[in-house]
């Protein structure tokens, strides 16, 4: 994350939580552990965080990923490699039964016909 979106979350924070105690050194060790985080999960973090605690957070509850983030990435990159999958099976041609085996459909018919009824002796 940026220092000034990070500096700009911190605020956020601060304000959210009139009484947190907050001096120099906590918000610069703040700033630092935000510039080394991801910016949406912290973001969407913090935003849980306030609408759901009347505590103020702890560092690493605001600079963990955030699950509903990782789900959305993980349904995207699903989506993308199920499309993928679809783009390349609409390439190549669907091959049948007989012709992956070499021999004609009434050939493939007799044999599969005559394998089912052997099956039911």
């Amino acid at each position: 994350m940026e220092r000034q979106d990070a500096l700009k979350l911190f605020k956020k924070l601060a304000s959210s939580y009139p009484s947190w105690k907050v001096d120099r050194d906590i918000a610069e060790n703040w700033l630092e552990e935000l510039e080394q985080a991801e910016s949406e999960s912290c973001w969407a973090n913090a935003k849980e965080h306030i609408r759901e605690s009347r505590f103020a957070p702890s560092i690493a509850e605001i600079v963990k990923p955030n699950a509903r983030i990782a789900a959305e990435r993980e349904k995207q990159r699903t989506r993308e490699m199920l499309d993928e999958q679809d783009r390349l099976r609409s390439k190549v041609p669907s091959i049948t039964p007989w012709q992956r085996e070499g021999i004609s459909k009434e050939e493939w018919m007799r044999q599969t016909i005559a394998k089912h009824k052997a099956s039911k002796s």
